[in-house]
Formats: C-alpha cells, sequence, structure tokens
C-alpha cells in the first residue's frame, strides 16, 4: 500500500491485492475457506493477496460474489454508481451473491 499527500492529507491507495484481502476478511473467511470456494490452492489465494500474482478477470468477478462486495470496488477501488452497474457485471456472469 502507498499513500499520497492531497493538501497535506496521507490518502491511502489500496491496491487490488489489498481490496481482495479486505474483502475476504470482512466477509469473515480464511483464506483456505475461500480457496475452496473459488475452487483455487490457498497458496493461489495468498500470491493474488500479496499481489505476487494478478488474478484473472473471472477470479475477481467469483471473489466478489463470494465476498459480497461490488465486482467494480475490488477492480478499482471506486464504490459502484446508483445504477448498480458493479453489480450487474457480475451477475451477468452467472454468479450468484454468496448469503450470509
Amino acid at each position: 500500500m502507498t499513500t499520497s499527500l492531497h493538501n497535506g492529507w496521507v490518502i491511502p491507495e489500496w491496491t487490488l491485492s489489498d481490496r481482495l484481502r479486505k474483502a475476504r476478511e470482512v466477509a469473515d473467511m480464511t483464506q483456505t475457506e475461500i480457496a475452496e470456494v473459488l475452487e483455487l490452492t490457498r497458496r493461489t489465494i495468498g500470491s493474488y493477496e500479496s499481489g505476487e500474482r494478478a488474478p484473472k478477470r473471472a477470479v475477481v468477478a467469483a471473489w466478489a460474489m463470494a465476498t459480497a462486495v461490488p465486482v467494480e470496488w475490488l477492480e478499482t477501488g471506486k464504490t459502484p454508481s446508483p445504477d448498480g452497474e458493479g453489480v450487474s457485471v457480475v451477475r451477468h456472469q452467472g454468479l450468484e451473491p454468496r448469503t450470509r
């Protein structure tokens, strides 16, 4: 994670790997649990969260659904627009949201 200065403020800049980890933690899932849901290895999950490897878009979309966060936020760090565009991208791929 890097930071930038804006008008004297320090503003954190979250990377994709940071957002993946945060989404998993907020969903109260371990790396092993999300690996099972996504049908990946725990090592692969760790490599995504450390920034060692970048996941394909399909993995990011599945991660979003598994953790109930908007895919747009995972991809860009920006809050989705009110029209729900970020959610519709994931639903378009035929994935269903995780129920808690």
